[in-house]
């Protein structure tokens, strides 16, 4: 019989596979029913926003129809948020985990990671197909950019999310107040509205908001002949990148304060 120390340990690749079935389980839980729940939290927001849009009597800035325009702004900003959302409560709902070697804090965060992002393919394609076929709303002019821009919006909330976990490892009030300060960013996403409609101060500006230049970004992917005057893809690369690379030694510092806590 092969003794303890004998047995080797499971690959990364493998124990990341099993911290998201295990994360996947856990979240859905209830049958197929849980997995519904991913889908109606955006189903309910553009409903809500189009009913809105309709008893305002108000029309998109660009000629297309309420529930298309909403839906491209609201995907993006639900994916970052329900991507830090998640990324901020994961090691503290996995936190008996950590003591099975080798599992890491790495691990746990990376199974997060690639859970939001199978969430976020599923249920854009959900929204997008569902708006096509009940409202005659046109396919996406370029599919390749649509994945690009969301996925941009996935990789925000990967860098961003990633610190928040690890900041969240040293205090607990920081990782609770992040909900005040994501409702905010509700507003700079530019769901309402385009960057065109906007002042050129308000440009200039809202230009230092990664959000609004993934939203912009994922509408002119959308819809054919809109150009924005101000989205780039370098920027929300380079703001996702420099959370990402700030939690690393931010998470190891937390975890060595922790494990010398203990010894203590």
């Amino acid at each position: 019989m092969a003794t303890a120390e004998h047995i080797t340990p499971p690959g990364a690749l493998t124990r990341i596979a099993v911290l998201l079935e295990r994360e996947r389980r856990t979240r859905f839980s209830g049958g197929n029913l849980g997995y519904l729940w991913a889908f109606i939290t955006p189903v309910v927001w553009i409903g809500l926003i189009v009913a809105l849009f309709w008893f305002l009597q108000r029309t998109p800035p660009i000629h297309v129809g309420p529930e298309i325009f909403i839906a491209t702004g609201i995907l993006p900003y639900l994916i970052f948020r329900q991507t830090v959302t998640s990324l901020s409560r994961t090691l503290a709902a996995n936190r008996y985990m950590r003591y099975l070697r080798p599992v890491s804090n790495n691990d746990i965060l990376t199974a997060t990671m690639m859970l939001e992002a199978f969430n976020m393919l599923a249920t854009s394609a959900l929204i997008f197909l569902g708006v096509t076929f009940l409202f005659g709303s046109a396919l996406p002019a370029s599919l390749p950019g649509l994945g690009l821009a969301l996925g941009l919006a996935w990789l925000l909330g990967c860098g961003i999310g990633r610190f928040v976990a690890a900041a969240g490892l040293l205090s607990d009030a920081f990782a609770r107040s992040v909900p005040l300060v994501l409702r905010p960013l509700f507003w700079l996403s530019g769901i309402f509205y385009t960057a065109t409609d906007l002042s050129k101060t308000l440009q200039d500006l809202l230009w230092y908001s990664p959000f609004l230049h993934v939203t912009e970004l994922v509408r002119e992917a959308y819809f054919l002949g809109f150009v924005s005057p101000m989205a780039t893809i370098w920027y929300p690369v380079a703001v996702a990148t420099a959370f990402y690379l700030a939690s690393v030694p931010l998470e190891q510092f937390a975890t060595r304060r922790r494990i010398m806590r203990n010894r203590l």
